[in-house]
């Protein structure tokens, strides 16, 4: 699913650089389908991890396990949220300025 997240993830870029419309993909077709593309690829990525915790936790403590494994998940989310506000201000993007915004994308794309 890594593999096919960085293609999918550069489709923001198309839209920045109005590269899409030279291709002839309407922008509405491109917000959708990366939105919820990558959201299917998420959850299936963390598939893995969830089965191999069902697999070796003890029995009886199936829910604390699955709770645990959720509140880091969701914590690692919040933490990327974070840095992502803080990388958009290092870009130098602002509700006004969206020069370097291309060039965030990229960014976090890579990393």
């Amino acid at each position: 699913s890594a593999l096919a997240s960085f293609p999918l993830g550069m489709i923001p870029v198309l839209l920045t650089t109005h590269y899409n419309q030279v291709l002839g993909i309407p922008d509405t077709a491109l917000i959708y389908g990366d939105d919820v593309v990558l959201a299917m690829l998420g959850e299936i990525a963390f598939l893995p991890c969830l089965v191999l915790a069902a697999r070796i936790c003890p029995p009886g403590v199936e829910a604390v396990l699955f709770a645990t494994l959720m509140s880091i998940f969701n914590g690692a989310s919040t933490v990327g949220t974070e840095i992502g506000a803080g990388l958009t201000k290092a870009f130098g993007v602002t509700e006004n300025d969206f020069t370097n915004l291309t060039w965030l994308l990229i960014f976090c794309n890579i990393t």
